[in-house]
């Protein structure tokens, strides 16, 4: 199939070579004095020269430097393979932005990028359908060659010694070169940095010529199916990515193949031991790798785990201790508040000696902890109360617990929410109007909050409502009290340790109307919505004060009038 559609789309090239007898009429409309004509007339070469040639590669060779050559060109074809799709899909992006354009120019540029747009196609088929095989050739002959592994192993030695030397000769200039460029000597400067280019094609020379005799010690171990040529390959590779990112990828998948061929199923079991033991040495060179210094200590992420560790045994303790205390208050009948006070103090007396307890299996001290005291006052003095405070203020959040995820809280008449998360900076409340506001954490512990949640989710409700003078107050509350038992309004009824009952008080002779207020128990969702829940429990006390037809009055003023004087009329002619 793979084949088919490579002749296809071969033919399909040929046939568009056809195809160009518009070339020479889009060249006669561009004017001769035209800024474009010469683009145009390259674009038309271009058209007409761009053909397609198939890659080929001299797979007859008899000796290490032809097999090192042919590896080394199916590495390039690789490469080349791998970086086709996003050529490709380049040249679709500049084809679908000239498809619009209908000047001359454009349309040289259209055909120019189709043309090699199909010639990518037809290559990168190509090189689908016969990569395979060739390095399949290189394989097989690679094992029927004899390789002189000694004498790779001397000349590696004698190229790593040069490339060492260069190293050294590389690091003195680069001296040189920062100091001309304090010295802002220019001329010295170029001079330094002409001769580290020249040093740097030099190392690329040898790092090629290390690969090649890399490739040779690999090979070897290849044929004899040694072991070895799982840790031979890593510097293989190694020399491979000092050529480009491009060259080791494709070096890197070529290795690969070759060592599955040869190993089979083995490779697996080589494979992984080899893999486990350079993870565990990523990982070991990672956790003790410096992050920072305090003093004359060295913070590694060890010792940093082992810092929050500590602090976690600690926070665990800690929230043990006050569970405790909580517990034994029952028991020997000491005050809530007494308790309160104990299991406080205690937390956070065990939260102290853990982070010193923490500093010290890090190997820092309290001189290392005035640094740090130090270093956050500067940033303090320069500005950074605010992040500082609210940083401060979360942690006190988190820890103390007042305000939790999940609570409903009201900070103000106009701010009242769910809180949905507490960060180290700001807490986030999310209104009834699923609206989420951002506060920061100060605010919550320098201004009063109400928490209608802290201890559960039960609120008691009051909901005020009058009747006219003249009403009986005892009717009033009876009828109210019976109209709400015999709802499905949703309201508490009962609780093991509240007294829920719902009643109603007489608060006020008003101007208009004598005042009442009902006191209800709600809990749960409806509590978390007041205004909607409160206009419930009024529409059922104005249905019930209707029904019962007592009077709701409304404010109104009478108007008495003491003398009317007299009114004179005259009549005139």
């Amino acid at each position: 199939m793979v084949r088919f559609l490579f002749t296809f789309l071969l033919l399909l090239t040929t046939l568009w070579g056809k195809g160009e007898t518009n070339l020479t009429a889009l060249l006669a409309n561009i004017p001769a004095n035209s800024p474009n004509y010469s683009l145009a007339q390259i674009l038309v070469k271009k058209i007409e020269e761009t053909r397609f040639k198939p890659p080929t590669i001299d797979l007859n060779f008899s000796d290490e430097k032809g097999y090192i050559s042919a590896f080394t060109q199916l590495v390039h074809l690789i490469e080349y393979k791998n970086g086709l799709p996003a050529q490709i899909s380049d040249l679709q992006r500049k084809v679908e932005l000239l498809a619009s354009q209908t000047d001359p120019v454009s349309q040289l540029q259209l055909l120019y990028y189709r043309k090699r747009l199909q010639l990518l196609s037809a290559l990168s088929n190509y090189l689908e359908a016969h990569l395979e095989e060739w390095e399949k050739q290189l394989f097989h002959r690679m094992l029927k060659l004899k390789l002189d592994r000694k004498g790779a192993e001397k000349r590696l030695r004698d190229l790593t010694v040069k490339l060492n030397r260069l190293k050294e000769v590389e690091e003195k200039l680069k001296i040189d070169q920062q100091k001309y460029s304090l010295l802002e000597d220019n001329l010295s400067l170029s001079k330094v940095n002409l001769q580290l280019a020249r040093i740097k094609d030099r190392e690329r020379t040898i790092y090629r010529g290390l690969f090649n005799t890399q490739l040779i010690i690999w090979a070897d171990d290849l044929k004899l199916k040694e072991k070895r040529a799982f840790e031979d390959d890593d510097p293989l590779l190694n020399y491979a990515r000092q050529l480009g990112e491009g060259f080791y990828t494709g070096a890197s998948q070529l290795v690969s193949r070759f060592e599955r061929w040869q190993f089979g199923t083995k490779v697996l079991v080589y494979g992984a031991k080899r893999e486990v033991q350079l993870l565990g040495s990523k990982v070991w060179a990672f956790i003790n790798y410096p992050l920072f210094k305090v003093g004359d200590r060295t913070i590694t992420p060890l010792n940093f785990a082992l810092f929050l560790l500590v602090l976690v045994i600690g926070w665990g303790v800690g929230r043990y201790y006050k569970h405790l205390i909580y517990q034994l208050k029952g028991r020997y009948k000491f005050s809530h508040s007494t308790a309160t006070l104990l299991a406080n103090m205690g937390y956070y007396t065990i939260l102290v000696i853990s982070f010193l307890t923490a500093l010290k299996v890090v190997g820092l001290d309290l001189s290392s902890l005035a640094i740090i005291a130090g270093a956050l006052s500067v940033g303090i003095g320069f500005g950074l109360q605010n992040i500082v405070s609210n940083f401060i203020s979360g942690i006190i959040l988190m820890f103390e617990r007042s305000i939790k995820v999940g609570d409903y809280i009201e900070i103000d008449q106009n701010i009242r929410g769910e809180v949905v998360d507490i960060s180290m900076r700001s807490t986030i409340i999310r209104t009834n109007d699923n609206i989420n506001l951002i506060i920061p954490n100060q605010s919550f512990i320098q201004n009063n909050v109400i928490n209608w949640t802290l201890g559960d989710d039960i609120v008691r409700f009051r909901v005020p409502f009058g009747v006219a003078y003249g009403t009986d107050i005892d009717r009033v509350e009876r009828v109210v009290l019976e109209a709400l038992a015999n709802s499905d309004l949703p309201y508490v009824k009962s609780h093991p340790s509240l007294d829920v009952t719902p009643y109603v008080v007489f608060t006020e002779m008003a101007d208009s109307s004598l005042n009442f207020e009902l006191f209800v128990w709600v809990k749960g969702e409806d509590a978390r919505r007041p205004t909607r829940t409160r206009s419930r429990f009024l529409k059922l006390i104005y249905e019930a004060l209707n029904r019962a037809q007592i009077t709701i009055p409304f404010p109104q003023q009478d108007l008495y009038i003491k003398e009317v004087p007299p009114i004179e009329l005259k009549l005139e002619k």
